[in-house]
């Protein structure tokens, strides 16, 4: 593949600049399904990013479809229908009516606590050290509130990445732009998002600490207080 179809990204929300500019490429078609991209350390380089800013990059084209992970084959661009890809990336309600919040968290009830009881027996030390930036990098937008709806998506991937469960780790992906949608309208206020950072730090250190019942419960309250949020604050559905 000629790697001068890539540009050179600058480094402010360094993995979006790069999402955007592969979902160019992709769309335009001078990358083609099937192509296989660069290596992380080739690309990487080229961009002029860290391979985390391109895991993340990663991360999100995943989760809409348009690259595929194989293990031990590399990255490779999925046969889509863009217009399908791009009517679900754009039309998404930004405005989720309060009970369908409620019912996602309802589904988040049952399927994170088990993936934090994996993550707990199975994560690596890289895994770790990813779920670490994230959590640094959303304390650090905390100085910059105009900035911090850019999303948790890398924790919560990492983290059923850490269960080495191809089956969570696809469902997770496939819930990342509702997670989005729900962050968009609960974490408005200052308050709440320190009160969701330290919620995820608290789950990190339990399984730092490889203490089961302290990563389920602290996943299980995280949920709840974001449970409790959603019916104090969201406006009452109409009809």
């Amino acid at each position: 593949m000629d790697k001068k179809l890539f540009k050179g990204v600058r480094n402010e929300r360094i993995y979006e600049k790069i999402v955007d500019q592969l979902r160019f490429l992709i769309q335009e078609g001078r990358i083609q399904p099937g192509d296989r991209l660069p290596g992380e350390r080739e690309l990487a380089e080229t961009l002029g990013c860290s391979r985390t800013s391109l895991r993340e990059a990663f991360r999100v084209l995943e989760s809409e479809g348009l690259i595929i992970s194989k293990p031990g084959g590399g990255r490779f661009v999925q046969h889509v229908d863009q217009s399908m890809v791009l009517a679900y990336r754009f039309n998404t309600i930004d405005m989720i009516e309060k009970s369908a919040v409620l019912y996602f968290l309802e589904a988040r009830e049952a399927l994170e606590p088990r993936i934090a009881e994996l993550a707990v027996k199975r994560v690596t030390n890289e895994q770790i050290e990813t779920m670490e930036n994230v959590l640094s990098n959303l304390e650090e937008r905390l100085k910059h509130p105009e900035e911090k709806v850019a999303g948790d998506s890398s924790f919560h991937l990492t983290l059923a990445e850490a269960t080495q469960n191809f089956v969570f780790v696809s469902m997770m992906a496939a819930n990342l732009q509702m997670v989005r949608q729900v962050r968009k309208q609960t974490l408005l206020s200052p308050k709440r998002y320190s009160e969701s950072l330290a919620e995820h730090r608290a789950i990190l250190d339990a399984i730092k600490k490889r203490n089961t019942r302290e990563a389920v419960q602290a996943t299980l309250a995280h949920l709840y207080n974001l449970k409790q949020y959603v019916l104090q604050n969201l406006p009452p559905e109409e009809g």
